[in-house]
């Protein structure tokens, strides 16, 4: 921005030269356009601020699902978006989204949550394109099932290494940036009604989940004296729009309640206490609930957003 001023100033300056001289303005014509009651005016006008205004978040497994359903809700409200997802080309697609909606608020970042380096290299991305980090949102994930006895090594090393290992990584790069920042912060992950209710075919899956929620709660105890607050936002469920339930796992759950793929969505729907199914926008309030200044003093809560799940209430 100084650069562009600079140059202007100087195109400005030599047309003035070419046409009979440059004068700079009085003291007090500058100040006569600075507080012009119509410029004043004009600030009135604009929006007000949203409560993340200025903010910087990012969103790992942003390309769908709940990941970008927390992207937009976190643009909406002000913040300016790091898409992260292995997915580039669906983490550019929401990316670009918010920019059309926004202007320069969302970048894409391809990112395997996993892998040291990218996670390192996705938080380096963050702070060289917009002068810092405020939110992390872990939502990177996926899911198998299958009887213990059919778990293989592999999957169940796959879902560690997505659920427990990227989660770490993902907050440990995060925690860096914050503390040395010295301004507090918010990590919200995005857990599971299966971190708090043994699931069923599901061993793999439900204790990752549960190691990534008291990995939370540990945060929590070291972040709190520093501002940084580590809540986690457990949904069930949520079928729409996920990558998770577009792969076997949508057939894997509903083989494993007997019934019918097509009726999963009523299954769920019916099993829980307020009788309503749950969307990635409904998971993506709570997320930037947690996030905002709304929630400032909580940290180590669990926000479940199932329907109504009795096993998985906290208390």
């Amino acid at each position: 921005m100084a650069r562009d001023l600079y140059h202007r100033a100087i195109a400005v300056q030599d047309a003035a030269e070419a046409v009979g001289g440059f004068r700079s303005l009085s003291e007090r014509e500058a100040f006569a356009i600075e507080y012009w009651p119509l410029e004043r005016y004009k600030l009135a006008l604009a929006p007000p601020a949203g409560e993340l205004e200025g903010r910087i978040a990012l969103v790992t497994g942003g390309a769908s699902g709940i990941g970008r359903a927390s992207a937009r809700a976190l643009a909406a409200r002000g913040a300016h978006i790091v898409v992260a997802d292995l997915n580039l080309a669906g983490a550019q697609e929401v990316a670009d989204e918010l920019v059309a909606a926004y202007g320069r608020r969302g970048i894409a970042v391809e990112t395997d949550v996993t892998d040291e380096r990218t996670v390192e290299e996705m938080i380096r991305r963050a702070v060289l394109e917009y002068g810092g980090l405020d939110i992390l949102v872990a939502s990177a994930g996926l899911a198998t099932s299958a009887p213990l006895t059919d778990t293989t090594l592999a999957d169940w090393e796959l879902n560690y290494a997505v659920l427990a290992r990227g989660f770490f990584l993902a907050a440990r790069e995060a925690f860096r940036v914050l503390v040395e920042q010295g301004r507090g912060g918010s990590i919200v992950f995005v857990g599971s009604k299966n971190a708090l209710v043994a699931g069923a075919n599901a061993a793999a899956y439900s204790s990752a989940k549960a190691a990534a929620l008291h990995l939370a709660r540990c945060l929590a105890e070291e972040g709190g004296p520093q501002g940084i607050r580590v809540n986690t936002v457990n949904p069930d469920a949520v079928i729409e729009g996920s990558g998770i339930w577009s792969s076997d796992w949508k057939a894997e759950r509903a083989s494993t309640y007997g019934v019918d793929e097509d009726e999963l969505l009523a299954f769920y729907r019916g099993r829980t206490k307020l009788g309503v199914s749950v969307y990635p926008e409904d998971v993506a309030e709570a997320v930037a609930f947690l996030a905002g200044p709304r929630s400032s003093k909580s940290t180590g809560n669990i926000i479940n957003v199932d329907g109504g799940v009795t096993a998985a209430y906290p208390r």
